[in-house]
């Protein structure tokens, strides 16, 4: 048998053991305690970030959505405005398909007095004094209307004013006259002091606006009454703020409404300014309401202002907005009253005049 000695040493040394033991189950117990905190806190981490994860999700996927609706959206507006265009074009292209049918029709009677005497080779002066018998009966002499300016002035009139003419086929009208040396030249636009507004509609440009002792303009139906009988002179007088003058010339023909009053240049521009009309030797009047003019993506009235015989917008308007000052701002000098070879395109004119005469004038010997 062990000693006693023995038994004490060994269950001294069993203690020993229990007690370290111990300790390291209550270091082990901390530590599983502190590992347990650290998942938790992990977890509930965790636990959050799904959720936001999640919630972006949700919110890239409502996004996504809202995006490519956005998308799509916008894609149908562009195609809206697409097939809007294209409808505006083949609106244009159907005018001028429309205008160049009728200038067959206007060229062939122009062809055809080219081979005839000058109408204005007739005694105009002898003309003015025929008298035709009442339609009631009376047997008085009725004295018959000069068709225009240079006929009044054949028959002696040498002063500048407000007359009535009837042109043939026409009801008779009133007229500014103005009288020079060589003949009388029928007003047809004037502008000097912006007292009328020229932004006008088709309509008004058509029977015409204004006063005929001021600012006016004539009337595309009645200058093409004036016209109708063969070529006439196109007299245009500008001038600038400083003072200076200038004046251009050309024969023309103008056609009735059916061709939008299509102007026919019939020969080159005489004056010492490049024409400003542009490359086109026939050109259809064109208002806000009525777009003729050969620019297929623009109004070139609506863009600018008032009623012309727009080519491509810029190269002339002298029915433009009429400016009393030069402005500063470029967007609004372009809307004035300009001719391209004169002073440029963004300086408004300060006044200008149109007049016409029959080209021909020789008087029968």
């Amino acid at each position: 048998f062990a000693s006693w000695d023995e038994v004490n040493v060994l269950a001294h040394g069993l203690l020993q053991l229990g007690h370290g033991l111990k300790e390291h189950v209550e270091r082990t117990k901390g530590q599983l305690r502190e590992l347990g905190g650290r998942l938790s806190a992990h977890n509930s981490s965790l636990g959050r970030l799904l959720r936001q994860a999640r919630e972006a999700q949700e919110r890239g996927e409502r996004l996504r959505g809202s995006s490519l609706m956005d998308a799509q959206n916008l894609r149908i507006e562009e195609l809206l405005q697409k097939i809007k265009q294209q409808q505006y074009k083949l609106d244009k292209q159907n005018l001028q398909i429309k205008s160049l049918q009728s200038k067959v029709n206007l060229l062939i009677p122009l062809h055809h007095n080219k081979t005839q005497s000058p109408k204005w080779k007739i005694n105009l002066k002898k003309s003015l004094n025929l008298t035709s018998q009442n339609q009631n009966g009376s047997g008085e002499p009725t004295q018959k209307l000069p068709e225009g300016c240079h006929q009044l002035f054949l028959a002696g009139q040498q002063s500048s004013g407000v007359f009535q003419v009837q042109p043939v086929g026409s009801q008779p009208f009133k007229v500014y006259c103005d009288m020079t040396t060589e003949g009388g030249w029928t007003v047809i636009q004037r502008r000097t002091d912006g007292s009328v507004d020229f932004d006008q509609l088709w309509d008004a440009y058509k029977n015409g606006f204004g006063d005929l002792h001021g600012d006016f303009w004539l009337g595309l139906e009645k200058i093409h009454h004036l016209v109708q009988e063969g070529k006439y002179n196109l007299l245009i007088e500008l001038e600038d703020w400083e003072g200076n003058s200038q004046v251009v010339q050309f024969v023309f023909s103008l056609g009735g409404e059916s061709t939008a009053y299509m102007l026919n240049l019939l020969g080159p521009l005489s004056g010492e300014l490049e024409n400003a009309i542009g490359d086109f030797r026939q050109l259809p009047f064109s208002t806000r309401d009525r777009d003729h003019d050969l620019k297929a993506d623009t109004n070139c009235a609506k863009h600018l202002s008032g009623g012309w015989w727009f080519s491509t917008c810029g190269h002339a308007n002298l029915n433009g907005k009429y400016f009393r000052s030069i402005p500063r701002q470029r967007h609004e000098r372009k809307q004035g009253i300009f001719w391209k070879t004169w002073k440029g395109r963004y300086y408004p004119l300060k006044s200008t005049v149109m007049k016409i005469q029959p080209a021909a004038l020789e008087a029968e010997p």
